[in-house]
């Protein structure tokens, strides 16, 4: 299999943004939960605005591999029936989230352990959506698997 470049920088940029909002807010539980150091609001912020553009930079990276990129508001009309569109439709709710996570360390909101919450159930929905993707590929039996799920998980 060969994908297309696009492809490849959309999975990874996101992935990237994905792993670091999930550090940071790790990190952050962690140390209000006195288990690690503390973390600087400054820091978090800076964190979360940095996954929530690698996140976005994947987002504009998935309009390359469109045949008509000034279609892709159509990309989640069909979301009941594809796991394409689910992820089209949670990729903006996990950056939203994010950079409310961001913006609420920044700001001293004492609502950012929330709101980190809502960003992590928002990137578990969209490790989901991505991974029924790959299982559905039915040419690629490795993949057309019920532990697929679960293996990209763990991944």
């Amino acid at each position: 299999m060969r994908p297309a470049f696009s492809v490849v920088f959309l999975t990874t940029l996101i992935g990237a943004g994905q792993g670091l909002f999930l550090a940071l807010y790790a990190g952050d539980l962690g140390a209000r939960w006195s288990l690690l150091a503390p973390v600087g609001a400054r820091f978090l912020a800076i964190g979360a605005a940095i996954a929530v553009a690698l996140a976005a930079l994947g987002l504009l990276a998935s309009f390359f591999h469109l045949g008509r990129p000034e279609r892709a508001w159509r990309s989640a009309a069909r979301w009941r029936t594809s796991w394409l569109s689910r992820e089209v439709i949670a990729l903006p709710v996990f950056i939203a989230a994010a950079a409310a996570y961001g913006g609420a360390h920044l700001y001293g909101i004492a609502a950012a352990p929330a709101i980190g919450a809502v960003g992590l159930a928002a990137c578990l929905a969209l490790f989901f959506c991505t991974a029924m993707i790959y299982a559905c590929i039915r040419f690629l039996q490795e993949w057309a698997s019920p532990l697929t799920v679960a293996n990209f998980f763990l991944i």
